[in-house]
């Protein structure tokens, strides 16, 4: 049995050469794997990439009132079964297969923009969802990064679904509040955001307001609109719409320049998920979840016990 097992597991001979080899029949050779597996002859370990810390998860939810969480487990770096790919996109991946388990047919999935939500829709747990809508719920900030690009990714997740989509041609931010009023009288603007706030289920990015952001990168802010945002209190932003970390929601003048599908278009969808990963991103996590803005959180393991610390520290 131990030959047998030796064999086919670990130097990969089929049954059949085993059995040749043995001098034995191949269905012999079936039976004895079956004996060797009932006696504990054979272990089999599965070493999934995207595996899950159950109690920091638990913890989360009771803490912060979230509906679920998902929180990623360490990568091990050291493991030769796994390719050494970093934690953002494994807990991008993690998103991606969150959403498969949650989307049904004929639902419609709103979508932020940033890196994390870049890489949700690029990934391969997703798949055809029939009569599926995918909308774009916040204006972009250029195309020259394809992260920051609505437009693309929409069109990629819509892709990617089967799904028909919804573009909101406009820019994040502009320049006046009188411009923002003139676009949002436009009947296409006006349609996409419609559709946005009746949404199943949003994705978005958690935004931190410094120098990695995408509004900073592309030219949007500058380092005194940063300075501003933080002096009022505001640790992230959703779609755009910005809290403190207890969770109120922060009145920026900013907020009367911005083309999104704001705060109570927020709140009005059902299944609200937010990406989150980084250093830089437990503070806004927290925020997150207090404002209701994400009812569902998709973190890494990191991300969760400094969370966690920082609300022992409370």
């Amino acid at each position: 049995m131990a030959e047998a097992a030796q064999l086919y597991y670990a130097s990969h001979f089929t049954q059949a050469q085993i059995a040749q080899r043995m001098g034995v029949s191949r269905s012999n050779v079936s039976r004895m794997l079956k004996e060797a597996r009932a006696q504990g002859m054979i272990e089999i370990r599965i070493h999934p990439p995207l595996r899950t810390v159950l109690d920091l998860q638990e913890e989360l939810v009771s803490r912060l009132g979230l509906h679920e969480c998902r929180v990623l487990a360490t990568f091990d770096r050291d493991s030769r079964h796994l390719e050494p790919t970093d934690t953002v996109t494994h807990v991008a991946a993690l998103g991606a297969r969150y959403l498969r388990e949650n989307i049904s047919e004929g639902d419609i999935v709103g979508l932020g923009w940033g890196r994390s939500v870049h890489r949700v829709v690029n990934n391969r747990f997703l798949r055809e969802v029939k009569n599926a809508t995918v909308v774009q719920a916040m204006g972009s900030i250029g195309g020259s990064i394809p992260e920051f690009d609505g437009v693309a990714t929409t069109a990629r997740l819509a892709s990617v679904l089967g799904a028909s989509a919804h573009y909101l041609h406009a820019p994040m931010l502009v320049t006046e509040a009188a411009v923002r009023n003139g676009l949002l009288r436009d009947p296409h603007i006006r349609k996409t955001l419609e559709v946005a706030r009746q949404a199943d289920t949003i994705v978005s990015s958690v935004g931190t307001p410094g120098r990695e952001h995408g509004q900073y990168l592309t030219g949007y802010l500058d380092d005194a609109d940063l300075d501003y945002i933080r002096a009022q209190g505001a640790v992230g932003d959703i779609c755009g719409t910005y809290y403190a970390r207890d969770g109120s929601l922060i009145p920026l003048e900013m907020n009367e320049r911005s083309i999104a599908i704001g705060s109570e278009g927020l709140l009005n969808v059902p299944n609200r998920i937010g990406v989150s990963s980084g250093p830089e991103k437990p503070e806004a996590s927290i925020g997150a979840a207090r404002s209701d803005l994400i009812n569902v959180l998709i973190t890494d393991e990191d991300t969760a016990r400094k969370m966690l610390d920082i609300l022992d520290g409370e």
